[in-house]
């Protein structure tokens, strides 16, 4: 049995780096049993990859710079747009928290998976193959305890995959060929432990590539690296998230500006309301044009409505959209909320 015989997202990597190969193998291997584990090794592939990027720009500085500080100069050079920078943050951010605080689920590490691989597709562009067809993303095995919402979710990847399939003309006797394959590797456990102890002792040499990488680099002429960026920048209008994994972004970066949001849990049909005293951003609330993705509360008082569209979407369409969700507000469910909340205020009886 080799990597090459397991169904991966992330095979095509091969020709860059196998520890990329490997690290994402592993974080695939680990989502349904131990999502933590899963984000700890996308945090590693993600890590080498922009690595890789400074290595063969010439920018790479050593193991120890930290990945904040390398993305940072690397967007500074032009190399990762503000959106692609933007999900090497993501990815960071989660892996820390699985590290540090034991912070991981399931729907955190399979969005992260497909940024991973949206990355990694990236990378590819940019370095090696700017017309590369990706195909569609393999689902991971389900946990046993999958809930409602993360079913969904994998029952829609599924069909896409199933669908992609189909329009490329892949027969389904090689589909469950490659089912089976990837079912007997996943039960193989000394297969997984030798390419886990791969990773590891592949830490030394991965060193000496990547110098060697930075020094080539380092004696090509500006205009090299001017060709990198412009590449990278058109790889990066190709990157496709769905609408799910762009909701997960969007819960984040509300949540680093102080908003309470999680578009599963913070919202309408799940009973959340405003309440006074608490910034909340309030998925899928009601108005009259149908259900508003976001709407931001300040206490009581609502001040914005945010549209969640997946990348590539018309943006001037999403903007008109949201504007007549404003307009269309209900205001019915903020006054039950008010009176709801006055509620509360009031003394009771003796």
């Amino acid at each position: 049995m080799t990597p090459a015989s397991i169904p991966s997202n992330f095979t095509f990597l091969k020709e860059h780096d196998e520890q990329l190969v490997r690290f994402g193998m592993l974080a695939e291997r680990y989502f349904p049993e131990d999502p933590n584990t899963c984000l700890l090794k996308l945090r590693q592939l993600t890590e080498l990859l922009a690595e890789l990027v400074a290595a063969r720009t010439g920018l790479y500085v050593s193991k120890e710079e930290a990945q904040y500080d390398l993305v940072r100069r690397l967007q500074d050079r032009g190399l990762l747009s503000r959106e692609v920078a933007q999900l090497f943050g993501d990815v960071r951010r989660a892996g820390n928290a699985a590290s540090h605080e034991g912070v991981g689920d399931h729907r955190t590490a399979l969005t992260m998976l497909r940024i991973s691989w949206q990355l990694g597709v990236w990378y590819h562009r940019t370095f090696r193959n700017p017309q590369f067809k990706s195909g569609a993303f393999i689902p991971p095995v389900a946990p046993k305890d999958e809930s409602e919402a993360l079913k969904k979710e994998l029952d829609q990847l599924k069909a896409r995959l199933t669908e992609y399939q189909s329009a490329h003309h892949e027969t389904q006797q090689e589909l469950e060929a490659a089912r089976s394959t990837a079912r007997a590797a996943k039960e193989d456990q000394a297969f997984w432990e030798q390419m886990a102890s791969d990773a590891e002792q592949a830490k030394a040499a991965l060193a000496q590539r990547l110098a060697t990488l930075q020094s080539s680099a380092a004696a090509q002429p500006p205009a090299a690296v001017n060709t990198v960026v412009t590449a990278a920048n058109e790889a990066a209008t190709q990157v496709d998230l769905d609408e799910a994994d762009t909701r997960q972004i969007i819960d984040e970066q509300l949540r680093q500006r102080g908003w309470e949001a999680d578009s599963e849990k913070v919202r309408y049909a799940q009973g959340a309301r405003p309440e006074r005293g608490r910034n909340r951003a309030i998925a899928e609330w009601p108005t009259a044009n149908g259900p508003a993705d976001y709407v931001l509360f300040v206490g009581l008082t609502p001040v914005a409505a945010i549209e969640a569209k997946r990348r590539n979407v018309n943006v001037s369409a999403s903007l008109q959209q949201a504007q007549r969700y404003a307009r269309a507000f209900e205001g019915s469910a903020i006054d039950r909320a008010t009176r709801a909340a006055d509620c509360k205020r009031l003394p009771t009886r003796p």
